[in-house]
């Protein structure tokens, strides 16, 4: 159903927190007014700490920092209604770093940066398509759940529409990256327990991935790259870290394109790192 192999793999559930360097800053370079943001810091460079004091209140501190209560209390883990206890720490971030991050994270959907990753576990980032163009997360889950007998169901961590049965460019994040799961898309185990996958909705061999799935596809890899603290040579199709020969993502795929922008964008990959063979 989905031309690419899937193997079932479980895995365990420590995690941790990680940054998240701004795809948007990262993209706007040649602006001479963003120039201090597109310096590829994390956001965590420009975050203040703060110790809580008397009468201090999530409302009070967000307007005396320029924030919205949601972005303080999201950069601290807290709800909107939370009440604080002196002497509890908290994290100030850049209200301009933030407007930033939100410009860019409005490609991810929402929670994606408050799902904790397990350190040092992901070590690539697998790039499929699912060879059908009408194909759905629900579909692909039953598919492999219930053909292939995959525990855990969807194969990937994430998939992104091509405007048919999802949204045109939208990211699903699978339950196997909310709860840090092994994939099971890749005809390895070894590799599964390492490798995030990432489907893109569509059959490559005859057709191109929308603009909007390569933007969603290049601001995912983006947050994923620095969330993980990976190097861009961590991004592999298919194709290209498979075990058996496979020709996902299919040969439309703009691979030599996809990581010329990667190496623009950032310190990119050695030559060579996602070309399809």
């Amino acid at each position: 159903m989905n031309g690419v192999m899937c193997y079932r793999s479980e895995s365990g559930n420590r995690m941790v927190n990680c940054f998240f360097v701004s795809w948007f800053a990262r993209r706007c370079a040649g602006s001479a007014a963003t120039v201090l943001a597109c310096g590829c810091v994390s956001l965590a460079a420009v975050d203040k700490n703060y110790t809580v004091k008397h009468n201090d209140t999530l409302s009070d501190l967000a307007h005396k920092y320029g924030l919205t209560v949601g972005e303080l209390a999201e950069r601290n883990g807290l709800a909107r209604t939370d009440k604080l206890r002196v002497g509890q720490k908290l994290v100030i971030p850049d209200s301009d770093a933030v407007k930033s991050e939100t410009t860019a994270s409005s490609l991810l959907p929402k929670g994606l940066g408050r799902i904790r990753i397990e350190q040092g576990k992901w070590k690539y980032i697998v790039i499929h398509h699912s060879a059908s163009p009408n194909a759905s997360v629900k579909g692909m889950d039953y598919y492999h759940r219930v053909e292939r007998h995959m525990e855990n169901g969807l194969a990937y961590h994430f998939v992104i529409g091509n405007g048919h049965a999802m949204k045109d460019g939208e990211i699903a994040i699978g339950h196997r990256w909310t709860a840090q799961l092994d994939g099971g898309h890749l005809a390895s185990e070894a590799l599964n327990k390492k490798a995030v996958g990432i489907c893109m909705v569509g059959n490559f061999d005859e057709d191109r991935p929308t603009k909007r799935q390569m933007e969603s596809l290049h601001a995912l890899v983006e947050f994923l790259l620095a969330r993980c603290h990976l190097s861009a040579d961590a991004l592999k199709t298919h194709q290209q870290i498979n075990p058996i020969y496979t020709r996902c993502p299919g040969r439309h795929f703009p691979a030599k394109s996809f990581l010329k922008e990667l190496k623009e964008s950032g310190d990119g990959p050695s030559d060579g790192a996602v070309v399809l063979r």
